[in-house]
């Protein structure tokens, strides 16, 4: 009798990521030392990659599920913990019920095959998330901060979240001290209709709660509050 298959989330299970011939995890270090086809690859669903979570296959942070491949992200350094931590802050303090904000602890799906870590959430206080994480469309910000990603942040992420509908994106740009600003998303075109970049003497406020008042260089860590 010929022996089936086994299914490719048997072998990482058992074995590791490694164990795939094609090797799933498109690390940084794979992507140097290997050539591979995409099309070679096995696309795994959200629903195998958060088993493979669970099980301890994949690290608790830093993996990303885009179009079924398993990416790395790059390591989030010192300053990039204190930018989220000073913007959580500042929208803890002035949410007064209105919204609940999730920072860096929560895998968003955006399809099927499609997953993301973002840096922060602001969704909304429509409903209750205690059985189900924020899903995209109760999202009315998402922040993403980026210092050797900002190439990834501004173009391959930001066009997965307006897919998805996200109505503001916020990148925190560490490279040149601003922060980049979409809007109104065009799902069609892919796009966001209204783009702007804010200087370090800004203040940034979110289109669906102006009276929150978030000061750019505070969170840059330019000027201590």
């Amino acid at each position: 009798m010929r022996r089936r298959a086994r299914h490719p989330l048997d072998i990482v299970l058992e074995r590791g990521i490694d164990a795939l011939d094609g090797v799933p995890l498109l690390s940084r270090r794979h992507q140097r030392s290997m050539a591979i086809s995409l099309e070679d690859l096995h696309r795994f669903t959200v629903q195998e990659f958060e088993r493979m979570g669970h099980a301890g296959v994949l690290p608790e942070r830093g993996v990303e599920l885009v179009d079924g491949l398993v990416l790395e992200m790059s390591p989030r350094g010192d300053r990039h913990a204190y930018a989220v931590g000073v913007l959580t802050e500042l929208l803890v303090e002035q949410r007064r019920g209105r919204y609940r904000v999730n920072p860096e602890n929560m895998t968003l799906i955006l399809g099927p095959r499609d997953t993301r870590e973002p840096d922060l959430v602001l969704a909304r206080a429509n409903r209750s998330y205690a059985r189900e994480r924020p899903r995209p469309e109760d999202i009315a910000l998402l922040v993403e901060v980026a210092d050797s990603s900002l190439r990834y942040d501004l173009e391959k992420k930001r066009k997965a979240y307006v897919r998805s509908g996200i109505p503001e994106y916020w990148v925190v740009d560490l490279t040149h001290d601003c922060v980049h600003v979409f809007r109104e998303p065009n799902r069609f075109g892919e796009t966001y209709l209204t783009e702007h970049r804010f200087e370090a003497n800004a203040v940034l406020s979110p289109v669906e709660f102006p009276d929150v008042e978030v000061p750019i260089d505070l969170v840059l860590g330019l000027r201590e509050g």
